[in-house]
Order: structure tokens, then C-alpha cells, then sequence
């Protein structure tokens, strides 16, 4: 029953993204227009349970096979079937927690050696997807996230690498009990532009601290930087762990943060720590600027409407 509904999450959320059928005209353009810029992200990084991981990609390659037996058409296809070399950190108790990275040289070309991975190369859209094109599939880019622009003149939190579920993490109507987690793209930037010791991906709860589902990212001008989180009752070192460690359990937390001269991690007032309502006015004032884009795209006249 969890895979059915993990497998009915999925279809859901990639398909209010971009698995609508091709449009015509400025819009269908915009998902075809790689913007001329310089490729800054180094990696991309997918964290999520071991078992939730798995489903995703066999259901990735299902959805992607049906588009193309029964040609739907979609705007992209889905990325994460072309995810190979996925690390699993197991805790003494509790989800097994797999990461699979995408790493990336400054063309944007993909440097990971497993195929048919390694054959494709990274774009920017006009309509702010990140894609993959090259490969056998010259028709179709693959999509694996979006950049999120955010709040003009305020990276406090964006921009970053954001996916659909963090749409709706932000919203009024997040539950606590959500097993997706509390930590989304905002909260990874955030500290990415803090410049933290480590990043910390732990969902704090009172049922129990777990890690869930998480996109992350790091510029080429960001040094190593550890990314740990709590399943259950241990802390875990899930990539880029200091002084040559490889993935794995952190026996003693203090005891490592000592060691490494890092602070030791501590809670936040809230979390999401950066939901949509403590931003109501910010956001109202980028939904006009939105409009007005789209009717440029759209060769409409800018007219701006109230909110």
C-alpha cells in the first residue's frame, strides 16, 4: 500500500509540474530556450529513505516509457530514472537514507562515469527549469529540478534548487506529520549562503528526528561541506563528511563537532523555517511581477492586475 501511494505521489507531483502535454507558441519555446549564462552549480544532490528513492526511479522509468509508447507528449521527461551510483548510509535502527549525487563541470556537463548518465549535459531554461539534453534522447530534455529566483533582493533563502515538493511545503497547508520532512530548498540555501560548518538536513519531530525527502545543491565557489542528519537516535554524515570520511553513522555527535571544530547542531525556533505566510506580501508583489513576464512571453500587453 506505501508503494502505491508512493508511486500515486509521484505521478502527482511531477505531472502538476511539467508532465502536461506540450504547449504551443512563447511557452512551448521557453521549455526549448537554454539561457546563454555560466553553469554555477557543482552538484546536485537527491536525500530521501532508501525504499522512497527506489520507488521513484523505477516509477521515473515507467512514466517515461509511457510517454513515449503512448506519445502523451509531456514537455520533459522525468531525470531521476538516469540516477546510477546511489549511496545508502544505514543507522542501527530506523530507513536506511540514499543519496545520489549529479556532479557537474563548470560547462555544465556531467561528470559522473556511470551511463548513460555521463553522456548528457546540464541547461538552464527560459522558464527557470533545470534540464539535462544530450544522450540518445536528442528529442526530449530530461528534468531534474528548478531554480527558484525567489525574492528580488533578498537572498536570505532563494535562490536555489527547488523541486515540487517544495511548493508544497511552504504552504498554509503543510502538516506536521508530513513524512516528506521539514527541510526544503529554503532551508538548504540558507545555510549554504550562511556558509554553515555542515548542513543540516534533520527533521526534528516528537515522534522521533528523521531525514526526509531533500534537494540540495552547492556552487563551484562553496568549499566541501559536510551534510548530516539525525534518523532516529543517530546522527549521520551523508556527503562530503570531513577529513576524508566516508559516509556513515557519527557515533557521538559532540564528540565529532569537537573534532572538527564545527558547533554543535541545534534545532530552529520552527520548521519550515521559511513557510510562504512570513513572506505574504513579498511573494504577492513576485506573483505581479510573474504576470507581467508571462504576458511579455506571450506578446500581450503588461497590464498590472490587484492581487
Amino acid at each position: 500500500m506505501k508503494v502505491v501511494i508512493s508511486i500515486l505521489l509521484f505521478l502527482g507531483t511531477f505531472y502538476m509540474s511539467y508532465a502536461s502535454p506540450l504547449p504551443t507558441g512563447s511557452i512551448q519555446k521557453s521549455s526549448r530556450d537554454w539561457l546563454d549564462i555560466d553553469w554555477r552549480l557543482r552538484y546536485v544532490i537527491f536525500i530521501d529513505s532508501e525504499k522512497k528513492m527506489r520507488v521513484e526511479v523505477e516509477t521515473s522509468r515507467l512514466f517515461n516509457a509511457q510517454d513515449e509508447r503512448d506519445g502523451k507528449d509531456y514537455i520533459y521527461r522525468d531525470a531521476k530514472e538516469l540516477l546510477g551510483n546511489i549511496i545508502k548510509t544505514q543507522p542501527s535502527k530506523g530507513s536506511t537514507i540514499a543519496t545520489a549525487a549529479i556532479y557537474f563541470d563548470s560547462s555544465g556537463k556531467i561528470l559522473n562515469m556511470e551511463r548513460p548518465l555521463s553522456e548528457y549535459k546540464a541547461k538552464l531554461s527560459r522558464n527557470a527549469a533545470l534540464i539535462l539534453i544530450g544522450g540518445k534522447n536528442t528529442a526530449k530534455p530530461y528534468w531534474f529540478a528548478d531554480w527558484d529566483q525567489g525574492l528580488y533582493g533578498d537572498v536570505k533563502f532563494l535562490p536555489g534548487v527547488c523541486v515540487t515538493t517544495d511548493t508544497d511545503r511552504y504552504r498554509d497547508n503543510w502538516q506536521p506529520t508530513d513524512r516528506r520532512g521539514h527541510v526544503g530548498c529554503r532551508e538548504w540555501a540558507a545555510q549554504l549562503y550562511q556558509k554553515t560548518p555542515y548542513i543540516n538536513v534533520t527533521t526534528y519531530s516528537s515522534k522521533g528526528n528523521f531525514i526526509g525527502e531533500v534537494v540540495g545543491w552547492a556552487r563551484f565557489e562553496d568549499g566541501p561541506t559536510p551534510i548530516i542528519g539525525m534518523q532516529g537516535k543517530q546522527w549521520l554524515c551523508l556527503h562530503e563528511c570531513p577529513a576524508g570520511e566516508q559516509p556513515g553513522i557519527i557515533p557521538d555527535i559532540q564528540v565529532w563537532t569537537r573534532k572538527h571544530g564545527f558547533p554543535m547542531p541545534v534545532p530552529p525556533a520552527k520548521q519550515p523555517l521559511y513557510p510562504n505566510k512570513d513572506y505574504d506580501e513579498e511573494f504577492c508583489q513576485l506573483s505581479v511581477a510573474n504576470a507581467i513576464t508571462r504576458r511579455k512571453l506571450q506578446g500581450q500587453p503588461q497590464r498590472i492586475l490587484e492581487p
